[in-house]
Order: C-alpha cells, then sequence, then structure tokens
C-alpha cells in the first residue's frame, strides 16, 4: 500500500567573489560564468548583501529590495586595459562604479594603469516575485582581459515566500502522514484483518499529496498548502480506521478466547462433581 514521493524543493545558497575596475560604459551581453576561472588581476571584498529573509535563513523573501556593496582591491599594473560584465536577475536592477550607471548585460572599461587603490561596486534591485522556490543570480560579474575571461564574483540565492515554505512543510508533514498509515494498514492486512475503509481514505490522502506537488509546481502555493493538509487529515483518518479494525478483532479475539475458557472451567466444575456423585461423595 506504501507509495514513494520525491519532494524536489532545492534550498541553493551560493556566495562568490565579485569585481573590476574603471572607465567607459557600454551596452554588451553578458552571460553567466560559473565554470570561469578566478581573475588573478583582482581581489574581491563583499562589503554588503542586504535583503528581507524569510524564517530567518538565507532565502530571499520574493519581492524584497536587494543591495549589494563590494570593493575592488589589488587591481593588477600589469596589463593595460581590461572590461567588466554584469549580469543580474534582479527586477529593476542598477549598478553603480563612481559615476558610471550599468544594467544587467553593461561592460565597464577599466584602465589599471589609472585605478586607485579600491574601486566600489554597488548594486541593487528588487527579488522576482515567485510561486515556488527558485534560485536567481542576484550579481555575476565576469573579467574580459588580453589573457582570457575569468570570473570575478557570482552571488546566486534561493528566492520563496511564507507561504511557499508552508506548503513545502506541509507537504513533508503529509508524506511522513501516509507513510505512517500505510505502515499501519500493511501490518493489519498481514494479520488478516479487513481495513477496506482505511484503504479507501489512504488512497484519498494520495490523490490529494499529488494534487498539492502538481499544485506547487504550477506555481500556486495556497493550493499546495490546501491540498497538502488534506492529505494529512486524510491519512490521519485512515490510521484511526486502521486501529480501530485492529482493536475490534482483538477484542473478539480475547472475548472467544474468554468464553473459550469460561467454557473449560465450568466443564472441569461440572466433570469433578459427576465423579464425586459416583464416590458418593457430596
Amino acid at each position: 500500500m506504501k507509495i514513494g514521493y520525491s519532494y524536489i524543493l532545492v534550498l541553493i545558497v551560493v556566495g562568490a567573489f565579485f569585481l573590476t575596475p574603471i572607465m567607459s560604459v557600454s551596452g554588451v551581453g553578458a552571460e553567466k560564468s560559473t565554470s570561469l576561472p578566478k581573475s588573478p588581476f583582482l581581489n574581491v571584498e563583499i562589503k554588503n548583501i542586504g535583503y528581507d529573509r524569510v524564517y530567518g535563513t538565507e532565502m530571499v523573501k520574493n519581492n524584497s529590495e536587494v543591495s549589494i556593496k563590494i570593493a575592488l582591491t589589488n587591481i593588477s599594473r600589469e596589463i593595460e586595459k581590461s572590461k567588466l560584465i554584469f549580469y543580474s536577475e534582479l527586477v529593476g536592477e542598477e549598478g553603480h562604479i563612481r559615476d558610471a550607471v550599468l544594467k544587467s548585460g553593461s561592460s565597464y572599461t577599466v584602465e589599471h594603469k589609472k585605478v586607485e587603490e579600491e574601486v566600489v561596486v554597488i548594486w541593487s534591485g528588487k527579488a522576482p516575485e515567485v510561486g515556488k522556490q527558485e534560485t536567481f543570480t542576484l550579481l555575476d560579474i565576469t573579467h574580459e582581459t588580453t589573457e582570457g575571461t575569468y570570473l570575478v564574483i557570482d552571488i546566486k540565492r534561493a528566492v520563496t515566500s511564507e507561504i511557499i515554505e508552508d506548503a513545502g512543510k506541509a507537504w513533508y508533514e503529509a508524506e511522513e502522514d501516509i507513510e505512517k498509515a500505510s505502515w499501519i494498514i500493511a501490518n493489519a492486512t498481514e494479520e488478516g484483518i479487513k481495513v477496506e475503509d482505511a484503504e479507501l481514505s489512504l488512497e484519498l490522502a494520495n490523490e490529494h499529496l499529488n494534487n498539492s506537488m502538481e499544485c506547487y509546481s504550477r506555481g500556486e502555493p495556497e493550493k499546495a498548502l490546501k491540498e497538502a493538509n488534506l492529505a494529512s487529515d486524510f491519512a490521519k483518518v485512515a490510521e484511526e480506521k486502521a486501529r480501530t479494525a485492529m482493536g475490534l478483532t482483538t477484542y473478539k479475539t480475547y472475548t472467544i478466547l474468554v468464553v473459550v475458557v469460561v467454557i473449560a472451567i465450568v466443564a472441569f466444575v461440572f466433570l469433578i462433581g459427576q465423579r464425586r456423585r459416583k464416590r458418593g461423595i457430596y
């Protein structure tokens, strides 16, 4: 009777290293660069990554403001120029290096020999509105040089909401309730106890659990939460019905046993009485 389900909800919190410096801005298509080697021509220091968190975790609350501040240090003088490429999935994203205004897809040309000791990059925007937990790139910066293309920094976070997390938690709890009810029903069946009503409730529990996952996948967390709670309710009903059936069977067994013992005692007393009368003992 037990049916296994896998709950695929991935919580990814990845912090990486950031960016390089100065001198002209142009619109260029940016690409994600997580597979690139780290840039050897500068160091990155994350000063701040600010956003509203869900349940005190590192997950970003959907539609909340995100702000990032990093500093580029130890910029190499070995090369004359290089280019920084910016990529971000934040909504209404905007970045600043000195007076330059940056967007996702923008590039920034660095004049290495003119760079001061530290270059500050500020980036902001809103986390996307989501219907299920998803991971987004808050900021990704690549470094194009004459020596090759490198990764400066890649910051990703899971974006979610309270209702999404409630739906996921309820799904897990419902799955556990179903597993427990399945185990009770399986034991009852092995003992030859009829538990058709319990099996029907368990089928309904599994149906609502499937519905919950489908709603979650469609980005409907409110419906997913409702279906998960229904799955849990039916699973508990199934368990109760199975336990009741087992209890009644046990009660009947004990009742029959008691009757047999009483009959045996009465028969024994009767036989003893018969023997005494035959011997003339009263």
